[in-house]
C-alpha cells in the first residue's frame, strides 16, 4: 500500500483527498470540508497554550473615527497601538492603559508613545465614556486608516468594535498623554 501511495504524484490543486471514517471505511472529503475540519481542531493561541493568531490581533482598516472597544469588566488592561502612516517616513506607536474600576474615581485611560510623534500631521486621538450598562468605550480617532492592536494584557474582557461614528459622544474623557 505504501509503495502505490508513494507512486501517486503529488498536486496542490484538488478537489477531493481520500480518507478512512472512524469505522476504518474509504470515503472521499472535499477540500472545503478537510479544511474546516483542520480548523476546529487547531486551537486560538492564549497565554496558557499553542495555537493561531487571534483575528482581534491582524492589522484593521480603521474607520478615521470609530469607538474601537468595549471594556466589559472592571481590571486593568494595556494594549500596544500602532499605526502605518505612508505619507510621513514614521509609525505612531503607543502604549495604552486602561483602568477600569467599580467607581468612577478608579476609571482612566491614559497612553504614552513609544515612538515619539515626529509629524504634525499624525493624528491619534483617544477618548472614554462609561456607559449607562456600566461598561467602558473607547473611542479613536487616526488619520491613518490601518490600526494594529499589537498586544494586550487580557483579551477576555475587551470586545473589539471598529463601529463608525461621525463625531466623539459630547461627555467622552480625553485620555491622557503621560
Amino acid at each position: 500500500m505504501k509503495e502505490v501511495e508513494s507512486a501517486l504524484p503529488q498536486k496542490k490543486e484538488i478537489n477531493y483527498v481520500r480518507a478512512l471514517d472512524k469505522d476504518g471505511n474509504p470515503i472521499l472529503i472535499s477540500k472545503e470540508d478537510l479544511a474546516q475540519v483542520v480548523g476546529e481542531l487547531i486551537p486560538v493561541a492564549t497565554f496558557q497554550k499553542s495555537g493561531l493568531w487571534d483575528k482581534k490581533m491582524v492589522p484593521v482598516w480603521m474607520n478615521a473615527k470609530c469607538l474601537l472597544m468595549t471594556v466589559s469588566q472592571e481590571c486593568v488592561v494595556n494594549f500596544l497601538v500602532s499605526t502605518r502612516h505612508t505619507y510621513v517616513a514614521q509609525n505612531t506607536l503607543a502604549v495604552v492603559q486602561v483602568m477600569y474600576g467599580v467607581d468612577d474615581t478608579y476609571i482612566s485611560v491614559r497612553y504614552r508613545y513609544l515612538i515619539p510623534k515626529s509629524h504634525e500631521l499624525i493624528l491619534l486621538n483617544l477618548k472614554y465614556k462609561k456607559t449607562e450598562d456600566n461598561r467602558l468605550n473607547i473611542y479613536i480617532e487616526s488619520n491613518d486608516p490601518v490600526i494594529s492592536i499589537l498586544s494586550t494584557s487580557d483579551f477576555s474582557r475587551l470586545e473589539f468594535k471598529n463601529e463608525v461614528i461621525k463625531e466623539f459622544p459630547q461627555d467622552a474623557i480625553d485620555a491622557v498623554e503621560v
